[in-house]
C-alpha cells in the first residue's frame, strides 16, 4: 500500500495544454461582477500516488501494478480535491453575498453577456 506522497519530482508529468488553455479562458471571464477561478488540482493529483490507484488506471498498465485498495475505503484524492474546493466557496463566501441576482432570468443574461466576451 503507498503511504508517501511521490518524492521524484522527475516523474511529474508537464502541466496539460488544456490547462493553460483554461486559465486563459478563465481569464477572459472576469466579468462585472462574475469572478472565475480556476482551481489547478493537477499536481497535487500527481503527487499523491493513490491518485493512480490500480491496473485500471491506463490502457496497457501491466497487471502486476500495485493495487492501493484503500483508495476506496479511506479518504483520498477526490475527497481532498472536494475539501480544497469547499475553502475556496467558503474565502470567497459564496451564496452569502447580496451581489448575487436571485433572479434566474437575471443570473442567465449576465452568463450571456460574459459569455460574449470570452475570446476563443
Amino acid at each position: 500500500m503507498e503511504k508517501e506522497p511521490e518524492k521524484d519530482h522527475t516523474k511529474l508529468a508537464t502541466e496539460p495544454y488544456y490547462n493553460t488553455f483554461i486559465s486563459d479562458v478563465v481569464e477572459q471571464m472576469q466579468y462585472g461582477s462574475w469572478k472565475v477561478h480556476f482551481l489547478n488540482i493537477t499536481y497535487l493529483s500527481e503527487l499523491r500516488k493513490d491518485g493512480h490507484p490500480s491496473k485500471y488506471r491506463e490502457p496497457g498498465t501491466p497487471p502486476d501494478a500495485p493495487q492501493d485498495c484503500s483508495h476506496w475505503c479511506l479518504p483520498g484524492v477526490p475527497d481532498t480535491w472536494n475539501e480544497l474546493l469547499y475553502a475556496q466557496l467558503l474565502s470567497k463566501k459564496f451564496g452569502t453575498d447580496d451581489k448575487f441576482p436571485e433572479s434566474g432570468e437575471q443570473s442567465q443574461s449576465n452568463f450571456d453577456q460574459a459569455r460574449k466576451n470570452v475570446k476563443f
